[in-house]
């Protein structure tokens, strides 16, 4: 008797690969961001990455481009090279982050459609101020867990017209959240660029106030020391003429005595 019912998606294969795609979107993104930072932390050595995974205490094979060594970096280096960049809620979702990717490289996750879906949204945030163009992609990802057509999680089959408008209304406004949140994400990133800039020119604008300063200390002493040369020739010049008058007062007083 054939078998005429459809055929079950496997979950758990499902999301462990949609996963794995959501994790290297993650580092395709981030790989430039980290590179670039790291390199001005170590100018001085030939692999930022090498460097990094020795301080690390493990081994560089896997290179820059992995997600799990993005991760690490982020987590181990955040205060000297990341923090000013990110907000500092960010910080905790790395080290979930983390824990996520072990699971699931261990095929460990928990049955948590709350759990998976906590996941994908930190890693939107953590890459959003980043790469924002790549986000989009992330949201996909969890649309299509959460969406029962593709055998997902979360959101139980509907079955009448306002359900499926809810539904449908739903996925929507997440997509909205996260452009809202990518875009206030790309204002945070220009005004923290815009108060650098700021920063530096006040700094170069002390630097010359300082500059005048000196000089105009200098100027001073060379006034003083020029009014003091002035002052030493006028009193000389005036010994010479009364030298001089002397001379003649008494040329003269001689010349009538003789």
């Amino acid at each position: 008797m054939p078998n005429d019912l459809p055929a079950t998606p496997d979950l758990a294969i499902s999301q462990h690969g949609q996963l794995a795609e959501a994790f290297e979107t993650f580092a395709r993104g981030m790989g430039p961001f980290i590179d670039e930072r790291m390199a001005e932390y170590f100018p001085g050595d030939l692999s930022w990455a090498e460097t990094a995974a020795n301080r690390m205490g493990r081994p560089a094979e896997h290179g820059a481009t992995d997600p799990l060594f993005q991760l690490l970096v982020l987590r181990r280096f955040w205060g000297p090279v990341f923090a000013d960049f990110f907000g500092k809620d960010l910080r905790d979702m790395i080290g979930q982050i983390i824990e996520a990717r072990n699971l699931w490289a261990h095929f460990s996750l928990p049955d948590d459609a709350g759990y998976i879906d906590k996941i994908l949204l930190s890693l939107e945030r953590v890459l959003a101020p980043v790469a924002p163009e790549l986000v989009s992609r992330l949201r996909q990802i969890r649309t299509t867990l959460k969406s029962p057509q593709s055998g997902g999680f979360g959101i139980e089959p509907a079955t009448d017209v306002d359900s499926l408008a809810l539904q449908s209304q739903l996925i929507e406004t997440e997509a909205a959240f996260g452009d809202l949140q990518g875009e206030l994400n790309d204002i945070a990133i220009q005004l923290n660029r815009s108060r650098k800039a700021a920063a530096a020119k006040q700094l170069r604008i002390a630097a010359i106030e300082k500059q005048l300063h000196d000089v105009h200390g200098r100027s001073d002493i060379l006034q003083t020391y020029l009014d003091a040369e002035r002052s030493s020739r006028s009193r000389m010049e005036w010994l010479f003429v009364a030298f001089i008058t002397v001379m003649l007062i008494a040329m003269v007083i001689i010349s009538l005595t003789s």
